[in-house]
């Protein structure tokens, strides 16, 4: 390590264009006097820009404490945090506490990478890069420094004014490391970006760095011509720390080159000024190369008066390294037993989500359970009524077929035979009468139209011949029984139905009397007709029934619009269908009926 490099930097946080440990901001910062103690312990409870204005106050030692208090709060705004945490670092290094600032600035870089904060992350990087170099680690500061300027955005303006500070702290770092070419590359971009700047003294700042590369190089003249051009780009009056910089370099120079008088002239000269400072790295620095200068002009005692004076430096050093360390321990102890309550807490806190976690999934388990149970008990309840429905409809439904049956079976008996013996007595009467008796044909012909309705009406009843086949059975009876006689050929033809098919009661019965009356009007009424087609067939969801004969139509329009029509009509619209009459396709007279399926 040179023995200036922990001095530049020094500098460098105090001139007037340096930054702070945390991010730049537009003007100089305060420190925060007592009054605002309570400021910040009421920070939670303030607007926002409140809580920016004061977490971008310089921390102090008296508001240290209330700081690492509110960095406690879990409910602290992300802006808020990384700004207290970046200038609680600022104030961990200005009281030489490099190892808590590194705490801080981990976190700030952590916060600045998981915002997309780059500018953050870059400045936080730059102070690792610089706590290092105080602990004498150069390797992870040169890493941090290396990173800061992979992130830094070197578009705007804030990350452009970074770079300088970024490229000394690696320069240090490396030349802390002996990376001699690294030192020396990193130096001349600060030098150069001090430049464009015009900044005259972070300019003589780099010169006086790469002059004293040089010297320890041994390269007396290029360390003179450096030095030479770092007092004349910053002209007095300089700002103290690099007059005193400049002044012990030019001592140093001269002691290489010989020139003890001149040297032990300018060294103590400096040494009164730092003295005059209170800079005691400065003094012992200067004591370093003034006491050697001393015994080569043979001023043994003065020599030893300095020596001295570099042991009680040394010792008071020591005890504020002493006291400053143990301060760190304490805040280091004091760190981790909040940090392990923090943690025995969040430990309690997962304990209790687990177990809160726990009794809501058996809530869940069980009302499941409960819902399920209610709905199987409810589909359960709902099966046995309609078993129990079903069971009363079977029962209903097998009680009105047997009644059906019975019923048909009774006037088929009774009722028949009865009409059967009068249509038999009548007969005998009329084969007694030597002549034709006008009201014995009348008995004979109601009669048989008695039996014939009867047959129709049992037949209508009976269970048993709700098929398809039944009722194609009985129209076929009913042609033959009534066209066949009127002298017309009959056909029937059926198409998508099976003689198995079940047809409903009221359906099969509607049918059957609207195909008898349709056949009864064309026995009767159809002129010159020879040919009566029925059709009975299934198309599109309908059932199609067609009675069409080939006779003439008939001279009046109306003549077949009697009740029979009207009959039909009804039955039709009892059962949602239509009925349409009129006269056919090619000739003759048409009845259609179409019953939806």
């Amino acid at each position: 390590m040179n023995r200036f490099a922990g001095l530049l930097l020094s500098l460098l946080l105090l001139l007037p264009v340096a930054r702070t440990a945390a991010a730049p901001t537009s003007g100089p910062r305060r420190p925060i006097h007592s009054p605002l103690l309570d400021s910040l312990r009421r920070l939670p409870q303030l607007p926002r820009p409140a809580q920016l204005h004061l977490a971008r106050q310089q921390v102090t030692m008296g508001t240290a404490p209330a700081v690492i208090a509110l960095l406690q709060r879990a409910d602290l705004p992300r802006l808020v945090r990384a700004e207290l945490l970046a200038n609680l670092a600022g104030h961990y290094l200005h009281e030489n506490q490099p190892s808590l600032a590194i705490i801080q600035m981990l976190q700030t870089r952590r916060m600045g990478l998981e915002d997309g904060d780059s500018l953050r992350a870059a400045i936080a990087c730059e102070w690792l890069s610089y706590s290092y170099f105080l602990l004498r680690q150069p390797r992870p500061g040169v890493a941090y420094a290396r990173e800061g300027l992979r992130l830094v955005p070197r578009h705007t303006k804030a990350g452009r004014d970074e770079l300088g500070g970024i490229y000394t702290n690696l320069a240090s770092c490396a030349t802390q490391a002996h990376d001699y070419p690294l030192a020396m590359h990193s130096y001349r971009q600060a030098l150069h970006l001090a430049r464009l700047d015009r900044d005259t003294a972070n300019v003589a700042v780099s010169l006086a760095n790469l002059a004293d590369i040089a010297l320890q190089q041994q390269q007396n003249a290029r360390a003179a011509e450096l030095i030479d051009s770092a007092a004349a780009a910053y002209p007095p009056p300089r700002y103290v720390g690099v007059q005193l910089m400049l002044d012990e370099m030019q001592g140093i120079l001269a002691y290489r080159q010989g020139r003890y008088a001149a040297a032990v002239a300018r060294l103590e000269a400096t040494l009164h000024r730092a003295h005059a400072h209170h800079l005691l790295n400065c003094e012992m620095s200067v004591v370093t190369t003034l006491v050697p200068a001393l015994e080569q002009l043979g001023q043994y005692r003065q020599a030893l008066a300095h020596q001295r004076r570099y042991a009680v430096l040394q010792d008071s050093l020591f005890e504020e390294s002493s006291a400053r360390h143990a301060r760190e321990l304490q805040i280091l102890h004091a760190t981790q037993q909040k940090e392990q309550q923090l943690n025995r807490q969040r430990q309690r806190i997962a304990t209790l989500q687990a177990s809160s976690r726990l009794r809501a999934a058996t809530l869940r388990q069980r009302t499941t359970l409960f819902v399920a149970a209610l709905a199987g008990a409810g589909l359960l309840l709902v099966l046995v009524l309609v078993r129990q429905r079903a069971r009363h409809i079977l029962a209903s439904t097998t009680a009105a077929l047997r009644m059906r049956s019975r019923i048909a079976a009774d006037l088929h008996d009774e009722v028949g035979t009865l009409l059967t013996r009068v249509n038999l007595q009548a007969e005998l009467l009329r084969q007694t009468q030597p002549q034709v008796d006008p009201a014995l044909e009348r008995l004979l012909s109601n009669s048989r139209q008695a039996a014939g309705t009867m047959r129709d009406i049992v037949w209508g009843i009976d269970a048993q011949a709700d098929t398809v086949g039944a009722l194609l059975d009985r129209m076929r009876d009913h042609l033959d029984q009534c066209a066949t006689a009127a002298g017309l050929a009959t056909e029937l033809h059926v198409h998508g139905l099976r003689d198995e098919e079940p047809l409903p009661p009221e359906l099969r019965q509607h049918l059957y009397l609207i195909f008898k009356e349709a056949v009864s009007n064309a026995a009767r009424h159809a002129r010159a007709a020879t040919e009566l087609q029925v059709s009975l067939e299934r198309t599109d969801g309908h059932l199609r029934l067609r009675v069409a004969d080939d006779g003439q139509p008939p001279a009046v329009p109306t003549g077949r619009s009697g009740l029979g029509l009207r009959s039909m009509q009804q039955r039709a619209t009892a059962l949602r269908g239509t009925l349409s009459t009129g006269a056919g396709p090619a000739q003759g007279f048409l009845v259609e009926l179409r019953v939806p399926q």
